[in-house]
């Protein structure tokens, strides 16, 4: 048994196909088959079945599986930890962020990162909460940029920003003449929502118990993407709400509405797993994002933060 065969195994499991486990580490199919085939010979159990209908572990599989994934994390983590001891910050970042954060933060941090840091390969990939939890846990991510609080023993959450819910509001709806808005207010109807699986959309829901947005409409709609929900209410119809990052530029246009305190906020934390050990990494990004936004949004202001699970 080696770390090779042992990487072959988790690509094979991440992919469920062999052509592109193998491609994914670079070398041929026959290759990887072989290197699995003797992995299961040396353990004398069989690890995955092979069906027409692709690849599946197999129940010990699935276990070794599960420990070779902490095995390669742990050997990632004794190379980190000397990188770090040299002072270097070289090889891979894998960056998960959540969708409605990722198009208006992830272009102030990148360009002065990757800057920062030539030798290190940053890989920026949307994913939604659960999927960004799941892959720290399976060592496919090294940070996560996502809503907290999450309550899971295995991660480690660093607060970043308190970001404010606002509204968006037509023209043509009754709660634009208001100069504030409230959790109250939200019950009116036309209020346009995110889809499905996205954390946005449960905390929205946590905030009020809103009326469907198709109420009196001849039609349903439901995006995954602010800016879609943004662009709804630009042609008069209804309301959403927004985080504050994504109306920075548009903080006077009379569409956009406060809520009046205790203003609700979501909390956005840098997660990485507890064996996470590039902390000045950690650090630094956290400071760059610092200095890229408003000082009214750093974390740490005592605002109502709206949980979304």
């Amino acid at each position: 048994m080696n770390l090779q065969q042992l990487e072959y195994l988790i690509s094979l499991d991440t992919h469920r196909q062999f052509v592109l486990a193998a491609e994914k580490c670079h070398v041929t199919q026959p290759t990887l088959s072989m290197q699995l085939q003797k992995l299961e010979e040396e353990l004398g159990v069989l690890l995955f079945d092979r069906t027409t209908k692709g690849v599946q572990p197999t129940a010990v599989g699935e276990k070794v599986v599960q420990q070779a994934r902490h095995v390669l994390r742990e050997v990632k983590q004794l190379r980190e930890v000397v990188q770090v001891e040299k002072g270097e910050l070289v090889g891979e970042l894998r960056l998960g962020i959540i969708p409605t954060l990722a198009p208006y933060l992830v272009p102030l941090f990148l360009v002065e990162l990757v800057e920062r840091y030539p030798r290190l390969r940053v890989q920026v990939e949307e994913l939604q909460s659960a999927q960004i939890i799941q892959r720290l846990k399976n060592n496919q991510l090294d940070i996560g940029l996502l809503v907290t609080p999450l309550d899971d023993r295995q991660l480690r959450e660093v607060p970043v920003l308190e970001e404010p819910f606002l509204g968006y509001i037509s023209e043509k709806h009754e709660l634009y003449a208001q100069a504030t808005i409230s959790p109250q207010d939200m019950g009116a109807p036309g209020l346009w929502l995110l889809q499905q699986g996205h954390c946005f959309r449960h905390q929205v829901l946590n905030i009020c118990a809103p009326s469907p947005a198709a109420a009196g409409q001849p039609f349903t709609y439901e995006s995954g993407s602010i800016e879609t929900l943004k662009e709804l209410v630009r042609h008069n119809h209804g309301y959403t709400l927004v985080p504050e990052l994504s109306v920075l530029t548009e903080l006077e246009n009379p569409m956009v509405k406060r809520f009046a305190d205790p203003e609700p906020v979501r909390e956005i934390s840098l997660v990485v797993h507890h064996g996470f050990v590039r902390v000045p990494l950690l650090e630094s990004l956290r400071g760059i994002i610092l200095r890229k936004v408003p000082a009214r949004l750093q974390a740490g202001q005592a605002k109502q933060k709206i949980r979304w699970r």
